[in-house]
Parts: structure tokens; C-alpha cells; sequence
């Protein structure tokens, strides 16, 4: 069994439970080593616009973002979001760059990253999907709220924060 990082609409709490999550396997973490920007093309909320992008990670190891962590997934749900990441592949995280709130090492931690050729580095945050990404930030606690809002860049062109 494994830990899967999440950091986009999968901090939703909404989002969780139409995934089938335990909201009692969920921790709040910090990943170190990555950096969290809107530069991925959607594979499901397509629109044409210029504000169509998702999150997405990068790695750059002066920077950080956080998340949260399902504990000790099974290998059936990993195939199963598979299908819901078609954009993203999905990579380990080495062992101590998760940490929780409280400075806990947490190993064994997978995360999604998108694909290259899904990466576009000029459009900015579909707003239906930033909406279920902040609502969920909020739910978390004003600390994790602020965290989201500083770790969260529009896009890789612009290198401004979310807000």
C-alpha cells in the first residue's frame, strides 16, 4: 500500500467522497522538491478559451506546495484513478519531501504529475475547476487556505502566484 498526494480538486472534500475516499485516511502534508502551477491542458473540462488549464507539479527543489495525503491506498484504487489522470503519469516521491502540518516524514508517497505534451505554459486557471480547488483549500483551515494561496502560481509564463 501506498500514499497518495493529491493538490487539486482532489482537496475538495466533495471530490473525495464521489471518488469513494475515507475522509478519516486524509492528512494535510507539505511537499518539498515541487512546485505547483496552472499550466496543464484538461483531459475532461475542455473548453477553448485561455482559461482552461489545471494544476499541475513541477519539480524544483527550491520550492513547495501543499496537499493532501490519502493513506494506504490499494492498488485497486490506483488503477482506478489511473483512468481519472489520463493526463498525468504517475511518480513517486522521495522519501522525505512529505511532511505533515505537524513535520511527520511520510513515505511511500505517489503523486500525479501531467505529461509533457499535456504541459502549455501560456493559459491561465479554468474557473470552475479553481472554484473546487479554493472551496476545498478553505475547508481545510485558514492556515492550509493561505499555504494553497502562496504555493500556487497561474501559470509558468507569468510566475505570479494564484492570488
Amino acid at each position: 500500500m501506498k500514499n497518495l498526494v493529491v493538490y487539486g480538486s482532489l482537496l475538495n472534500k466533495k471530490e473525495l467522497l464521489k471518488e469513494n475516499v475515507s475522509l478519516k485516511n486524509i492528512e494535510c502534508v507539505k511537499v518539498y522538491g515541487y512546485k505547483r502551477i496552472f499550466n496543464q491542458e484538461p483531459s475532461y473540462r475542455l473548453l477553448n478559451s485561455l482559461n482552461r488549464s489545471v494544476l499541475n507539479i513541477e519539480e524544483n527543489k527550491e520550492s513547495w506546495f501543499n496537499a493532501l495525503v490519502i493513506k494506504n491506498i490499494s492498488i485497486e484504487y490506483i488503477n482506478t484513478l489511473d483512468k481519472r489522470e489520463k493526463g498525468y503519469n504517475k511518480v513517486f516521491i522521495k522519501d522525505g519531501n512529505v511532511k505533515t502540518y505537524d513535520n511527520n516524514d511520510l513515505f511511500d508517497c505517489i503523486v500525479y504529475k501531467g505529461k509533457q505534451t499535456k504541459r502549455n505554459d501560456k493559459i491561465l486557471p479554468n474557473f470552475d475547476y479553481l472554484n473546487i480547488c479554493l472551496n476545498g483549500a478553505k475547508d481545510l483551515g485558514n492556515s492550509f487556505f493561505k499555504d494553497f494561496l502562496k504555493t500556487t502560481y497561474k501559470n509558468s509564463s507569468s510566475g505570479e502566484v494564484l492570488i
